[in-house]
């Protein structure tokens, strides 16, 4: 399972930079992953002063749900 996570930075700032959790998931594939990391990336993006620089799907241990 694996659980989605988004790196944004302030605009003007990119070394005030916050790390974003999905709190929808885990997701049983990598790709559903990526999917939700591409989502949560635009809704980042939406948000004022804030630009999505990275992404990954972390691997959760097995038992564990986020």
């Amino acid at each position: 399972m694996f659980k989605a996570v988004v790196l944004a930075c302030v605009i003007g700032a990119p070394t005030d930079c916050v790390e974003f959790h999905d709190v929808r998931g885990p997701y049983y594939t990598e790709r559903e992953c990526r999917s939700r990391a591409m989502e949560m990336s635009r809704a980042i993006g939406e948000i004022a002063n804030l630009m999505p620089i990275k992404w990954r799907c972390d691997l959760l241990k097995k038992g564990m749900l986020s």
